[in-house]
């Protein structure tokens, strides 16, 4: 028994610990920070999982930013992407993020939980549970694997615009933006 009260003291002790983050025991999926409104879900899916919520929001329309903690461009968008979901939150738009660092024996990364706390990410976040190098870019139809990657569905679910990188692909927030507006008018 008191084997169990001291390791429970001490996880106490870590969870609370002095970085501010806080990682739910029960919820190895959720992460809070200080200050946050409220927690931060991630979850490793395959391509039927994230097909799955591309329908589940049929009606809506969708961005996925496809990104990884590796990419530096991508971490530099990241704060657009949830400024994005803030402001059209309230009309008809629903904002994913499909993170594809690599899970760490079939869990959510830390590097990427910290990462989607620090950016108060108030929205449905993913992992893919498929390499970019190997399967992912091509499951998930991303050119060359190149990150970042944004897609747009439209609200009958089918894909409305996607934002390619690569060697001469460049494209901004506004045009994504530009493409949600568009995506929103169209029928």
């Amino acid at each position: 028994m008191d084997e169990v009260q001291s390791r429970r003291g001490w996880m106490q002790q870590v969870i609370v610990g002095g970085s501010g983050l806080l990682i739910a025991g029960t919820y190895p999926t959720k992460a809070v920070a200080q200050g946050a409104s409220k927690p931060i879900s991630v979850r490793v899916v395959d391509k039927a999982g994230y097909d799955k919520i591309i329908a589940s929001n049929k009606g809506k329309v969708v961005v996925v930013d496809c990104w990884a903690t590796w990419c530096v461009p991508c971490r530099k968008a990241f704060p657009e992407t949830v400024e994005m979901a803030k402001a059209y939150a309230d009309k008809g738009v629903v904002v994913v993020s499909l993170c594809f660092d690599d899970p760490v024996k079939g869990q959510v990364p830390d590097k990427v939980k910290e990462f989607l706390v620090k950016q108060d990410a108030q929205f449905e976040n993913l992992v893919s549970s498929l390499d970019i190098s190997d399967d992912g870019a091509d499951a998930f139809d991303i050119a060359e694997g190149a990150l970042p990657h944004f897609k747009i569905y439209g609200k009958d679910g089918k894909l409305f615009k996607k934002f390619e990188s690569g060697e001469d692909k460049e494209f901004t927030h506004e045009q994504i933006e530009a493409a949600v507006k568009a995506a929103l008018k169209a029928k």
